[in-house]
């Protein structure tokens, strides 16, 4: 069981962040909190296709500056995202068993098993 919980401040800024992304012109594909349960903590995953083409270092920058711009009431630290490339496997899982389209949406995605990887908690903004 996790210990550290997905509180509603963390959802309410993740679906922030993602909707400040979006107007920044990053492309993302995927978003969503994911429960990483080897160390019991929950990272926000974006997945774009500018993490392969200009670097995740680049994308990474971004991120900040959409935090820095939304103000320290909806900021996320940084060490809580991460950022993956748009072919990963993580986003191929997702968009397998979700495809939310290119909206915000909210959906949990707990204790099930996708192509024969179990996901222990997961929040989902995007898998489009």
């Amino acid at each position: 069981m996790a210990t550290e919980q997905l509180t509603d401040r963390m959802i309410e800024a993740g679906a922030s962040l993602t909707a400040k992304l979006d107007s920044s012109g990053l492309p993302v594909v995927a978003a969503l909190w994911f429960l990483l349960p080897e160390v019991n903590e929950w990272r926000l995953f974006f997945a774009s296709p500018e993490v392969s083409t200009q670097g995740p270092r680049s994308v990474y920058q971004k991120i900040q500056t959409a935090i820095d711009e939304l103000g320290s009431d909806e900021g996320i630290p940084l060490s809580m995202i991460g950022v993956l490339d748009a072919d990963a496997d993580l986003v191929r899982l997702m968009k397998a068993a979700v495809r939310t389209g290119s909206g915000i949406a909210q959906i949990r995605f707990s204790k099930n098993v996708i192509n024969g990887h179990f996901i222990d908690d997961a929040l989902i903004y995007r898998a489009a």
